[in-house]
């Protein structure tokens, strides 16, 4: 089961309001991204009502939080190290071919598969793409909770590079929403002083990962400004 929460001033209606996303743990071995999450979700609760910010942000927008993306391997690093530091990655597929797991950060369907060093065809690859676009369950449930609501920005969190990363993550070329996310980028990281840019030249190549299906897919959804902390 993939669990999801909903933060908003009224939270059993759906509003109309600007409607926001968030998720967590698509990567097995990085649990610091989904902390990160319930702190942020403590803390609007927390501060509603008290806080100016806080109140606006709650009874104006939806928030739809999503702490762990990948349940099933994050369960196999609780079995195999219980005491923290499990470093299994992708979620639990069995290949076929006595190697386990996609990882689902490369199993979205907009440019899935577009060459073999954003994502790779190996089955035991740490990059391993699947078999086909939204191969697997999770990518699936992911797609269709953005496909059923009208989500206008989304983070998707990783860790642990210090880093924000936006579209496009496939090719090392701007959107056409660029400045956009050059501006969001830059008012995000004032304080934290994370570096800020596309993956192909602050990190590294990635193909059919969440960030450029979110945004670059607009025939199934509308466009999402989508970004993701590391």
């Amino acid at each position: 089961t993939i669990w999801g929460v909903k933060i908003s001033g009224n939270p059993n209606v759906h509003q109309g309001l600007p409607a926001v996303g968030y998720d967590a743990l698509i990567h097995a071995r990085e649990p610091q991204s989904m902390a990160s999450l319930l702190y942020f979700m403590w803390y609007l609760l927390q501060n509603y009502g008290t806080d100016p910010e806080v109140t606006y942000l709650v009874n104006n927008r939806e928030m739809y939080f999503i702490p762990c993306v990948n349940p099933d391997g994050y369960e196999y690093n609780r079995q195999t190290n219980p005491n923290g530091g499990g470093m299994w990655r992708k979620n639990r597929r069995v290949n076929g071919d006595g190697s386990f797991g996609v990882d689902l950060n490369r199993n979205f369907g907009y440019m899935w598969g577009y060459d073999n060093s954003g994502s790779s065809g190996t089955p035991s690859s740490e990059t391993y793409r699947g078999t086909a676009p939204f191969s697997e369950p999770e990518t699936q449930a992911m797609r269709d909770f953005c496909n059923a609501l009208n989500i206008k920005t989304a983070l998707n969190y990783h860790t642990y590079s210090n880093l924000l990363i936006y579209p496009w993550g496939y090719i090392n070329q701007p959107t056409a929403d660029n400045e956009i996310f050059v501006e969001y980028s830059s008012d995000m990281t004032q304080f934290n002083n994370y570096t800020t840019g596309q993956a192909p030249a602050i990190l590294y190549a990635v193909n059919g990962n969440t960030d450029d299906w979110m945004y670059g897919e607009q025939t199934t959804k509308p466009k999402i400004l989508s970004m993701t902390p590391e």
